[in-house]
């Protein structure tokens, strides 16, 4: 039986931002882990106690579930990434999360979805600055490929890269494609995967012949 993959990062939905942006920080900060517990661990969850958070709890899982479910399986959860805006929500910022009380970690988490989502830097108190510091530098990444994205064609044009470039420029993926397998580099677009590929599933694998057979879901993710 498949061994259901491990999840390093997912989407965070701005239906997410929604709910935790409008509860006080403590409750915001609980929820966000325990939402990151749900997606990260495959540990059961402690029962909530409190009637308004389980309230907002129940409307947050049943999407939670089912980007889960296709992360699990090495997918994009593609269908919910067209209906909502999302950034990637990665494990360090859990590391974040577990270092910090309720409190802050509320305040942020709401500084990462209010920079995502509205573009606008909230002022922060130590240590909550710090972490949301360290986590920009990322999510710049992040905005960083979106803007790119939109341009389309007002963007200067660039060189496309061929296999050979990509393999420049990811030197840890070795070229085991051979003869037999030529067939799987047909039509591929070697610039977005060296764009996609460091933020896919298959960041770390190191066989070209693996990336191309996956190519569809990472170019998808």
């Amino acid at each position: 039986m498949k061994q259901p993959q491990a999840i390093k990062q997912f989407p965070f939905y701005d239906f997410y931002a929604q709910i935790l942006c409008a509860l006080k920080d403590e409750e915001a900060g609980r929820l966000t882990k325990r939402m990151c517990a749900y997606m990260f661990s495959s540990e059961p969850l402690a029962d909530i106690e409190d009637n308004r958070e389980r309230f907002y709890w129940g409307n947050l899982v049943d999407v939670l579930e089912e980007s889960k479910c296709a992360l699990q399986n090495g997918k994009a959860p593609s269908g919910l990434n067209r209906r909502m805006k999302y950034f990637t929500f990665q494990e360090n910022f859990y590391d974040a999360l577990c270092l910090m009380d309720e409190k802050q970690g509320g305040q942020y988490v709401k500084a990462i979805c209010e920079y995502m989502f509205e573009d606008k830097v909230t002022t922060l108190k130590p240590p909550v600055d710090s972490f949301f510091a360290l986590a920009k530098r990322k999510l710049d990444l992040s905005k960083m490929r979106k803007r790119n994205g939109s341009r389309g064609g007002t963007t200067k044009r660039v060189q496309p890269l061929d296999m050979d470039g990509f393999l420049r420029r990811q030197p840890q993926v070795k070229n085991d494609i051979y003869r037999s397998s030529m067939h799987l580099t047909e039509g591929v677009n070697w610039s977005l995967l060296n764009d996609r590929l460091p933020h896919s599933l298959y960041r770390d694998c190191q066989s070209l012949y693996q990336i191309l057979i996956h190519y569809g879901e990472i170019i998808g993710s």
